[in-house]
């Protein structure tokens, strides 16, 4: 094989197994949530995190940090890192800070065009809520 033969062999098959990656970041079986003490949010959709300190149920941010934490580590680390931390595919969760409370809850029930399944089957909004909960506690990237 000459020189340039190889070099596109290389980069076709580091493309393949990227596209791969990327397809599978939908593919995820949901873990079940166990929101313990949270209280149950019920069907209307809260616009803004209600467990943020400060908030309607903020007594909650602690509990809500622990089941957010094990949420995550369940349904979300798989595609976008342990403890938020992203490897490249997907976007570091702790930098997010143009996801307004509105659009987190909006893309997590509904998902995305680009792979994110939608939530809003297989998880209440507690647990939705315990997981943003549990990823504005992290420390942010230097």
């Amino acid at each position: 094989m000459t020189m340039p033969r190889l070099i596109t062999s290389f980069i076709a098959t580091v493309l393949a197994g990227a596209a791969g990656l990327a397809m599978a970041h939908g593919n995820v079986t949901p873990q079940p949530v166990n929101t313990g003490n949270l209280p149950a949010l019920g069907d209307e959709i809260y616009m803004e995190n209600p467990f943020r300190e400060g908030n309607e149920l903020g007594e909650f941010q602690g509990e809500a940090v622990k089941i957010g934490e094990s949420a995550y580590a369940g349904n979300c680390a798989s595609c976008h890192g342990i403890r938020a931390m992203s490897g490249g595919l997907t976007p570091d969760l702790r930098e997010l800070t143009e996801w307004d409370d509105e659009y987190y809850i909006t893309r997590v029930r509904n998902g995305t065009d680009r792979g994110m399944p939608s939530w809003k089957k297989s998880m209440d909004q507690s647990a939705m809520w315990a997981i943003r909960t549990y990823v504005e506690s992290l420390p942010k990237p230097e």
